[in-house]
């Protein structure tokens, strides 16, 4: 099993179920606030609460 690794700013791409209620939807970039592994979860910016960081990955440089 490979552990994620996300550091503040990276931006990712939401790839999990939409979660309407808080305003997470799948396909959707969002930026990181916050990660620190095996606490909370992962924090993106404008979402409350902490997110599965398996739901996300890395966006693509364009």
């Amino acid at each position: 099993m490979t552990e994620r690794t996300f550091r503040q700013g990276d931006m990712l791409l939401r790839t999990g179920v939409d979660l309407p209620h808080l305003g997470v939807f799948s396909g959707q970039v969002y930026e990181v606030e916050d990660f620190h592994h095996h606490a909370d979860g992962l924090y993106v910016k404008g979402i409350p609460e902490g997110l599965d960081p398996a739901s996300f990955a890395l966006a693509e440089a364009s």
